[in-house]
């Protein structure tokens, strides 16, 4: 079974949801939101969601490898894009954990998620 997960991309005025279907445990998206947050810290992206979550996207399409288009058969038949997509506003019913990256803080955090349950934020990345 795939471990799922959100990632919340806030920078204090708006926010946005992403989606990740597996490797969702903190393992799984340590490289990933590490080369995101090192990003914004170093001012090669900028610090706010519109403009800054285009590249978590990228970043997430390196995972499923360069030749990912609509029309290949990548493992996931060229329905996905990426490891991270955009997702409606609000927590999914099927997903273990649950990051915020806070653009203005420069920090991720996570939370264990069960049946209904936020577990505490816990510093993820800083």
């Amino acid at each position: 079974m795939s471990t799922r997960c959100q990632v919340i991309v806030t920078d204090g005025y708006g926010e946005l949801w992403f989606y990740r279907h597996s490797d969702g445990y903190p393992e799984g998206v340590k490289e990933s939101l590490g080369l995101f947050l090192q990003w914004v810290k170093e001012g090669k992206i900028r610090d706010n969601v519109e403009q800054a979550s285009g590249w978590l996207i990228l970043i997430g399409q390196t995972e499923y490898g360069t030749h990912s288009t609509p029309n290949t058969k990548d493992g996931y038949g060229g329905w996905k894009c990426g490891a991270y997509e955009p997702s409606v506003p609000e927590q999914h019913g099927d997903i273990d954990f649950l990051y915020t990256v806070d653009l203005t803080k420069k920090t991720v955090v996570f939370q264990k998620v069960g049946y209904n349950t936020l577990g505490e934020k816990e510093p993820f990345l800083e």
